[in-house]
């Protein structure tokens, strides 16, 4: 499994203002490497990705997680958790699925989102998607060039 940038997700957990306890749930979660270094500080883990293998692998890491396969644009958010996190968004084939993905996210957090590694010309798109969803306390900041990071508060 590939390690995560642990100075990204404390990063993430103190912009959010969560700690040990919370319930995180990332979605296109991969082998759940973001949330390695949250689960072993005592969060509540879970995720959903379209690769079964990924799933497995993340399970074997994190046996007590909540794992499922499927697709982003399948997000349950009847089932909610404090924050929910994405950081795919730069791989999604459009507009419309990055919206219905972000209205499932928002719905599905109690607390906060974050979505990584946006790219730059979704920053315009991405204040009036948050928005229009009724997100409250959005807080923009660069990532890596060419990208930035967004958090908001449900």
């Amino acid at each position: 499994m590939a390690k995560a940038d642990f100075q990204l997700v404390e990063h993430v957990a103190e912009t959010l203002d969560i700690g040990p306890g919370t319930r995180v749930f990332e979605v296109d979660c991969g082998e759940g490497e973001f949330l390695v270094p949250l689960h072993k500080n005592n969060f509540i883990v879970g995720g959903i990705d379209g690769d079964p293998a990924a799933i497995a692998k993340a399970l074997e890491a994190m046996p007590d997680g909540t794992f499922q396969i499927g697709l982003a644009s399948s997000l349950d958010p009847g089932v909610p958790w404090h924050a929910v996190v994405c950081r795919s968004f730069a791989g999604a084939p459009d507009l419309d699925y990055m919206r219905g993905v972000l209205a499932r996210m928002f719905a599905k957090a109690t607390h906060a989102i974050a979505v990584l590694e946006v790219p730059d010309e979704r920053r315009q798109w991405m204040l009036r998607a948050l928005t229009e969803i009724g997100a409250r306390a959005i807080q923009f900041e660069d990532a890596t060039p060419g990208a930035f990071n967004v958090f908001a508060r449900v």
